[in-house]
């Protein structure tokens, strides 16, 4: 079995930070609609080799969409990839765009009466964003509505760390580190009838989850969301900035399933799962397929991903990369 981790690992280089702040200044500088199609082609041509992202991918859609045929399965890839190339460099114009640029992006918004009408009955919103479309646009579009709260773990890269937390910050946005004592803050802004942003689709730290079925296979999933609707009463809603084809996106805000706060741990997972497997298959190539959202394995059990690891065997047999089935 793989190990839950204790926490995220983060390097230093120097270099990489340079490369990736300069890029990203070359984007700012950009026509979003041309940011757009730069990282489209970006993720298309990744979606052309051999790669461990194309890898994952293709094995997280196999394992979710088992019945998809292996040429719909290829196809599904290029367009996640392409989609996440696209996800990738609107990152690094949003982070740096004034906020009134950024406005001009929003092309409609569903459920706003929703959001409006749970920041009415005074208890706090809790916001839970899957990875889907652009998350970050979320930043630039509640803060004009609320001071919002955002979960926040730091990048893997040291030196962009202090970028990013300036970047969504300065949308208005107060970070909180996804640590005991940055869940004292969360707690009280939502007492405060103020408004939590949490991204609820990925692995929790060690401790802090249970394994649920994601589209029918086991993830481990945070228990926290359930914990915080249950100590504070709030509201919860989901809400995605999914990828607009005329360009610019579509805010959606949404109701959770019933069960979100059930005191039984197992089944309240199990229900935020089904949540955000909803927003997914509205644009399932607009999802984060290349994140290893399985990696931390039911007891006994060796993590799907084991197969991949190997860049020899990646090398050998580079399309499709080797499946696992998933359990019972």
């Amino acid at each position: 079995m793989h190990r839950a981790q204790t926490r995220k690992t983060v390097r230093s280089s120097p270099a990489t930070a340079h490369l990736v702040l300069a890029f990203g200044r070359l984007c700012a500088g950009l026509p979003f609609t041309w940011t757009r199609r730069l990282g489209r082609l970006t993720g298309g041509a990744v979606a052309r080799v051999p790669n461990s992202l194309r890898a994952i991918a293709d094995l997280n859609l196999s394992l979710c969409f088992p019945d998809l045929t292996d040429g719909d399965r290829r196809r599904l890839v290029r367009r996640v990839l392409t989609e996440n190339g696209a996800t990738v460099l609107e990152m690094l114009s949003i982070w740096r765009w004034p906020a009134e640029r950024l406005r001009r992006l929003e092309r409609e918004v569903e459920g706003m009466d929703l959001f409006e009408r749970a920041m009415s009955r005074g208890r706090g919103t809790l916001l839970l964003a899957p990875h889907l479309g652009n998350w970050e646009f979320l930043n630039a579009f509640l803060m004009r509505h609320t001071q919002f709260f955002g979960l926040y773990r730091p990048p893997r890269i040291a030196e962009l760390d202090d970028f990013m937390r300036r970047a969504r910050q300065r949308t208005g946005c107060i970070m909180v580190p996804a640590t005991p004592a940055g869940m004292r803050p969360l707690f009280k802004a939502l007492r405060n009838n103020h408004t939590v942003l949490i991204l609820p689709d990925q692995e929790p730290l060690k401790g802090h989850g249970v394994h649920a079925p994601f589209f029918g296979v086991p993830a481990l999933t945070m228990t926290l969301v359930s914990k915080i609707l249950g100590r504070t009463g709030c509201e919860a809603l989901f809400v995605t900035a999914e990828r607009c084809r005329e360009g610019g996106f579509r805010i959606r805000f949404e109701q959770p399933p019933e069960g979100l706060a059930d005191p039984d741990e197992e089944r309240a997972a199990a229900t935020l799962n089904r949540g955000v497997e909803t927003c997914v298959r509205r644009c399932p190539e607009q999802y984060l397929w290349t994140y290893k959202r399985f990696l931390t394995a039911p007891p006994g059990e060796p993590t799907p991903y084991r197969a991949i690891w190997s860049k020899r065997r990646l090398r050998r047999n580079p399309w499709p990369p080797p499946t696992a089935t998933p359990s019972p």
